[in-house]
């Protein structure tokens, strides 16, 4: 794994740990913030803080993916994203 490559810990029927993130817990908490896709035909994600609705929207997977992390970092929680509401995977890692 080279050092550009960002830390993340996916979580599902085949949980898998990735480049030593810590162990936490494999599915987002309340207060953690998530980007999803509301449907698999659907370019846009939606942030949300778990378990409320969506606050925000990105029309790119790299600006959803950067909010994400910029909001967990300022909330002090964790960052998820996932495609299908089975998977997640953690892209940010804030919580105490």
């Amino acid at each position: 794994m080279s050092a550009r490559e960002p830390d993340v810990a996916v979580g599902g029927e085949n949980t898998k740990k990735v480049s030593g993130m810590p162990s936490r817990g494999r599915f987002p908490q309340p207060g953690d913030v998530l980007a999803s896709r509301p449907t698999a035909r659907v370019v846009i994600y939606e942030i949300s803080v778990v378990p409320t609705k969506a606050d925000l929207v990105a029309m790119r997977y790299d600006d959803a993916m950067e909010r994400v992390r910029q909001l967990a970092r300022v909330l002090s929680v964790d960052g998820w994203y996932t495609p299908d509401h089975t998977h997640f995977a953690r892209i940010a890692s804030h919580r105490n």
